[in-house]
């Protein structure tokens, strides 16, 4: 994959975590949160936070992300 298509899909990815991130906050501020949405919303950011340490693996940078919300 060349470089700048690489560095295209992390911006990407870095975009869907802050986005996952945002509908979590979200679904969290009500009295009776949606469970379930929020559920999907961390296993959502849970694969784009994967997602994000393998294409970061490419440029020989290996992180240790928190795969929690």
């Amino acid at each position: 994959m060349q470089k700048n298509k690489k560095l295209t899909e992390i911006i990407n990815t870095l975009e869907q975590i802050d986005k996952a991130n945002k509908m979590l906050a979200f679904h969290r501020q009500f009295e009776q949160p949606d469970m379930n949405a929020v559920a999907n919303f961390v296993r959502l950011r849970e694969d784009f936070l994967r997602q994000l340490a393998i294409l970061l693996k490419d440029f020989e940078v290996e992180v240790k992300l928190p795969i929690a919300a």
